[in-house]
């Protein structure tokens, strides 16, 4: 018996020591991150990720994710930020619940998931305890990128106001110039051309700029000018961009210079040289925007060089074009819903989690910690069944309690049903534009059953040959689903969808059929 005590202290001796060489190892990558993110990066690549629990997991995720972004590495998948925010949670402000949520804002940003970057960057931001940091002044640096690239254009400006004043106070001019230059980029998107241009020209001779956005404010002053004089400045136009292509590098940069390039001598009256420079911007470019400006411009070169054929292929173009850059900004909408904070839903997943024991002391404690656990979660998953259970039987009395008439009662059911959980995962999925997993449609038919069971059995007594599709056909019309969305939940073909319904006409009455089709 004294072996055995004498070994199981030896080998806590060595488990604590292994953590704690983790721990300092990877408060070293959080020192070396400020100055050196490859030698953080390094640092982290020695430990080894499937041998950290808890806080250490935790804290590993936090700063792998971090460096990765901060080294400018692809991250394709959030889930080590994930370890973070869910170990320090969002009830409380605090520095590591902060640099968490931020760094799945890195993740999303990453990954361009710029609905949850927004959300994850304003939650870092609101659960910081400082006022004035490199962290907050990065974080409103990264929400004015994502806001200008979902058109919110007075969220971006705001941002970008914000990330200025920090890093002046900070004393990072450098930084401080980024921003208030993108300050300025806003204001060009907006079409404030006077607020732009203030911006821009003081960027021309501003000597922190870094040299390629310092370059790029030749390329925005032609465009503000051509926004404020139009074709009786092409001349002036013609030498801001001239300056930009001196030194653009990558073939996004000369495209959009060729296209304010065409644009200027089109003005010019020099329409083979307009035309030349328009055409290669529209081939170079790999953006939707420059595209659709070269084109509107080629559009009216060949208009005044009689070139009607190719005037009508650019019209068909920019409508083209200008349809998929809807789509885009119409995830605008989208995003404002998704920024909204649903903090029960947060309570509820961080009082689900189970507490990790981070401190061990002896075997006798940690089989009384495992077993408590166990009977919790025993107990959870006991109370989660009578719950509902109890819910079931609530939702059953409280559909059979509403108005005796047909009507009346299916629209109670409806109303239930869309309060409930199977109703908000179809609109989750209709928003992620994906399609239904089995998981998914097994919740829709259970509530469905649940929802609609005196209709159903009245619709078994009235014809005992439905079939669970002609139920699920029925209900998911009811509920004024479309076809697509009822088709992903049947399994099935929309043509099939017609011939079930065609079908249904023979086994039910004309009346219960015009109840629930409104033809």
């Amino acid at each position: 018996m004294k072996k055995h005590v004498i070994s199981l202290f030896f080998y806590l001796l060595l488990v604590c020591s292994c953590t704690g060489d983790s721990m300092k190892d990877l408060r070293r990558a959080e020192q070396a991150l400020v100055s050196n993110p490859l030698e953080a990066g390094l640092i982290l690549d020695k430990i080894n990720p499937d041998k950290l629990h808890g806080r250490q997991a935790a804290f590993y995720g936090m700063m792998r994710t971090r460096i990765d972004y901060v080294s400018g590495k692809a991250i394709s998948s959030d889930s080590l930020a994930r370890i973070a925010t869910d170990y320090w949670g969002s009830r409380r402000k605090g520095k590591y619940t902060s640099l968490s949520w931020q760094s799945l804002g890195y993740a999303y940003s990453s990954m361009n998931r710029d609905a949850e970057a927004i959300y994850a960057l304003m939650k870092s931001r609101d659960l910081s305890k400082d006022t004035l940091s490199f962290d907050l002044a990065a974080i409103e640096t990264l929400l004015g990128k994502h806001f200008r690239k979902r058109g919110l254009f007075d969220e971006a400006a705001d941002a970008y106001s914000e990330s200025y004043r920090k890093y002046r106070e900070l004393g990072d001019c450098r930084l401080a110039s980024f921003s208030e230059f993108n300050l300025g980029r806003v204001y060009l998107e907006q079409k404030n051309y006077p607020a732009a241009r203030d911006i821009m020209e003081k960027m021309l001779m501003d000597r922190c700029l870094d040299a390629n956005s310092h370059n790029t404010c030749y390329l925005y002053m032609a465009h503000i000018i051509n926004g404020i004089s139009g074709k009786n400045a092409g001349r002036e136009e013609l030498e801001y961009v001239d300056a930009f292509l001196k030194n653009a590098g990558s073939d996004e940069d000369i495209a959009s210079g060729y296209a304010m390039k065409g644009i200027a001598l089109y003005y010019l009256n020099e329409n083979d040289s307009a035309f030349a420079y328009l055409e290669q911007a529209h081939r170079l470019s790999g953006d939707l925007s420059t595209k659709i400006f070269a084109i509107k411009g080629l559009e009216g070169v060949a208009i005044r060089m009689k070139r009607y054929q190719e005037a009508w292929n650019a019209e068909i173009l920019i409508r083209e074009y200008q349809d998929e850059l809807d789509k885009q900004s119409n995830e605008s909408e989208i995003t404002r819903i998704r920024l909204q904070y649903n903090d029960e839903i947060q309570e509820h997943k961080y009082r689900s989690r189970v507490s990790r024991i981070i401190m061990l002391s002896v075997l006798i404690l940690i089989i009384l910690i495992a077993v408590v656990i166990l009977v919790n979660i025993q107990r959870d998953r006991k109370r989660e069944a009578y719950y509902l259970k109890m819910h079931d039987d609530f939702i059953k009395r409280q559909i059979e309690e509403k108005a005796e008439t047909v009507e009346n009662r299916l629209v109670s059911a409806c109303e239930s049903f869309r309060s409930g959980i199977a109703f908000n995962m179809i609109n989750d999925v209709v928003m992620e534009h994906r399609g239904f997993k089995p998981d998914e449609r097994d919740v829709i038919l259970h509530d469905v059953n649940l929802y609609f069971s005196n209709q159903i059995a009245s619709l078994r007594e009235e014809a005992g040959r439905l079939g669970q599709q002609d139920i699920m056909l029925i209900f998911c019309n009811v509920l004024g689903l479309d076809q697509g969305v009822t088709a992903d939940i049947m399994c099935t073909s929309r043509s099939n969808m017609r011939s079930i319904k065609s079908r249904l006409k023979s086994k039910i009455s004309a009346e219960s059929f015009s109840l629930y089709f409104k033809e």
